[in-house]
């Protein structure tokens, strides 16, 4: 995880909200290389002012800084957009 949190571009941030508000299981490309595959549920910034989405995986809740997510797929039938990249 990055030390210093690089907000992502704005125009990107609907496309999270979609997903969240269709609650769509989506493949996260992390920087570190790992994937995850869980139902994207909310967003929330935090006091230190980072952004974070939330997902869940069963009964397992998983909290990605956007910061870290390279890419996202929506792995639903005929979603509204395709993978999307956040970050080079």
């Amino acid at each position: 995880m990055a030390d210093s949190y690089i907000p992502i571009d704005c125009s990107l941030h609907d496309y999270i909200e979609i997903a969240c508000l269709k609650h769509y299981q989506l493949r996260l490309e992390l920087i570190d290389t790992s994937e995850l595959i869980a139902i994207a549920e909310s967003t929330e910034t935090r006091s230190d002012k980072t952004e974070w989405l939330l997902l869940r995986d069963g009964d397992i809740q998983h909290t990605v800084r956007l910061d870290n997510i390279v890419a996202l797929t929506p792995l639903a039938t005929d979603p509204i957009f395709g993978r999307i990249v956040l970050r080079d």
